[in-house]
């Protein structure tokens, strides 16, 4: 099929590859975020506010270091694919750009949420009898985290399905 004439040609290689680890370093966060969401927070509201802090000492961190570098990760390849895709007018630019947006929203919530709470819980003097609230506050704010993570990882399957599908018509 013959291009449009103001149409950019189809991406290479190497962009589908940052393309589609995108959409897996993404993903992964998202699993990530769920898992933690549906089985860990949960399992720490059932604990002893005492056991938990000490759990939570121990594990807390190294979960953290886990799942931070798909975050980071995911940030950075959606946001390459999307200003390549939207300056190069390509299909699934819109879903690219809502994938950043998102995933930009969970990074976000570090400053305005988790890094201070985690810290508190982190913290030796930090009272058993607030335990409770805290999780109560972390549990809620992890569902927006989560649910970004998700959308993310939805908006950047179709933006990926949308892209390939456009360099599938203009490459014939």
């Amino acid at each position: 099929m013959v291009q449009p004439p103001n149409a950019s040609p189809p991406r290479g290689p190497a962009a589908r590859i940052i393309d589609t680890t995108a959409v897996a370093v993404t993903s992964a966060f998202a699993g990530g975020a769920l898992l933690t969401q549906t089985v860990i927070v949960p399992h720490w509201r059932e604990m002893d506010p005492a056991k938990f802090l000490s759990e939570f000492a121990r594990s807390g961190p190294a979960t953290g270091a886990t799942v931070f570098p798909f975050e980071v990760a995911s940030v950075v390849l959606l946001g390459m694919t999307t200003y390549s895709t939207v300056t190069r007018r390509q299909p699934g630019r819109l879903a690219w750009a809502l994938a950043t947006t998102c995933m930009v929203g969970t990074f976000s919530l570090l400053p305005i949420y988790f890094l201070d709470a985690n810290l508190a819980l982190l913290d030796p003097a930090f009272p058993p009898q607030a335990v409770h609230a805290e999780l109560t506050a972390w549990y809620r704010w992890n569902w927006i985290r989560t649910g970004l993570g998700l959308a993310a990882a939805a908006f950047s399957c179709i933006a990926l399905t949308a892209g390939r599908r456009g360099n599938a018509t203009t490459s014939r």
